[in-house]
């Protein structure tokens, strides 16, 4: 299986990790079952890392960069969670997903493991996600560095809105400079 990080994604590829989304989480939420596509504002500027199995993309993850916690996606979801906002830059793991037939090989572990590289690569100092996924998934963030921060809100959006409330997870990285981060400092979510 190879893995692929993207930088600046095209349509096709985008199209296809919008169904993907949906054919991973249709198993979990019987709403997104009449989705035909799940893609937000947030993807376009991400970066993104797909896993293809001869050609096939079995799954994809992506990492949005911020200033300040108010600006990740699915933003409602830490709210009142944290005593203190973890230090910025903040780099959020978010939209991974496996295709059902391709799950327990690792590609989640794979996908997030790159994801935090590249995040310390750009200097984020902070890394957090929220995850539904259940007690499996947290206790395999926590292996890599997570910490369990509790359960947050309710996600919003569909298809994410007909799951329980996620547990809120952060991990801090070494830090390096907000510039390093930030190039483009007009900008409050950068892919970089």
């Amino acid at each position: 299986m190879e893995l692929r990080e993207f930088s600046a994604i095209d349509d096709g590829l985008l199209s296809e990790i919008g169904r993907l989304r949906v054919r991973a989480w249709s198993t979990e939420i019987a709403a997104a079952e009449r989705m035909e596509s799940w893609l937000d504002d947030f993807d376009r500027p991400a970066i993104h890392w797909a896993i293809f199995d001869d050609g096939q993309l079995v799954a994809a993850a992506r990492l949005t960069i911020h200033r300040e916690l108010a600006g990740v996606p699915d933003a409602e979801s830490y709210e009142g969670v944290f005593r203190e906002p973890p230090v910025g830059p903040i780099a959020s793991l978010n939209r991974l997903v496996v295709d059902p037939a391709a799950r327990g090989l690792g590609l989640s572990k794979r996908l997030d493991l790159a994801r935090l590289k590249a995040a310390e690569a750009r200097g984020c100092r902070s890394a957090i996600l929220s995850t539904a996924s259940g007690p499996r998934r947290v206790k395999q963030l926590i292996g890599l560095g997570f910490q369990s921060m509790g359960f947050g809100t309710r996600f919003l959006h569909p298809p994410l809105c007909y799951l329980p409330a996620p547990v809120v997870l952060v991990c801090r990285l070494p830090g390096v400079s907000v510039e390093r981060a930030f190039p483009n400092s007009e900008e409050t979510l950068l892919a970089i």
